[in-house]
């Protein structure tokens, strides 16, 4: 499964740095002010207040989505493991079932050369101690036939309620792990795609109004609510 994880970029730039007075005109500046910055109007200067202020109200959201996302990705790490671990149990089982079914296999054919033995000799039984040793190696034969198919039974059955137990609890997990897998994938892109509109956003603001000169009358004035 793919986790990709995306990075915020520039968040570091929106703190508002006021920079000194000049000693020849009262003006500030958003920022590192910048060589031949055009001077912002009250308006422009609402403006850049304004989204300034937006983008760092948007900040905080977007940093702690970023660390649930990651965490979550660290606990679907170690779900993956969990079920590597787990998935060893299966193979086991898978492993059993097909030993199981090698052995009945080797007991079918077993009984198919019983039966053909027990036929001839029913065909020509005999007599004396040949015909008498004969009917009691048949005899035998057939009663450790019965046990070893009696014993397999007991091992299919065995097997088969581990296997479901075992096997339906592993695919439960299995799904479930998908099913949060692709919830957080789509979380995620979301994600990328606010990143990308805030790195969009704060882009523009740097474009617009970072750096740029405005007066200091004009910053009390908004701050008067004018």
């Amino acid at each position: 499964m793919k986790l990709p994880f995306p990075l915020l970029a520039g968040l570091a730039a929106l703190a508002l740095c006021h920079g000194p007075l000049q000693a020849q005109s009262s003006t500030r500046s958003l920022g590192t002010a910048k060589d031949g910055g055009k001077l912002l109007s009250r308006e422009q200067l609402r403006v850049c207040l304004a989204q300034q202020q937006e983008l760092a109200a948007r900040k905080p959201p977007l940093e702690a989505e970023r660390e649930r996302l990651e965490r979550e990705r660290q606990q679907f790490d170690a779900a993956g493991r969990t079920l590597e671990a787990e998935r060893a149990t299966v193979d086991q089982l898978q492993a059993e079932a097909a030993d199981l079914r090698r052995r009945n296999d080797e007991l079918a054919q077993k009984i198919v050369e019983f039966n053909e033995r027990a036929r001839n000799f029913q065909a020509s039984p005999g007599s004396g101690p040949t015909a008498q040793r004969q009917q009691q190696t048949l005899e035998r034969d057939k009663a450790a036939l019965d046990k070893a198919s009696k014993d397999l039974d007991a091992e299919r059955a065995d097997l088969a309620a581990r296997a479901e137990k075992q096997g339906k609890a592993y695919n439960e997990k299995v799904a479930q792990r998908n099913q949060a897998a692709s919830d957080w994938n789509a979380r995620n892109a979301q994600f990328t795609r606010n990143v990308q509109a805030f790195d969009t956003s704060l882009a523009d603001w740097k474009a617009d109004c970072e750096g740029r000169p405005y007066r200091e009358d004009d910053e009390k004035a908004l701050q008067a609510g004018k």
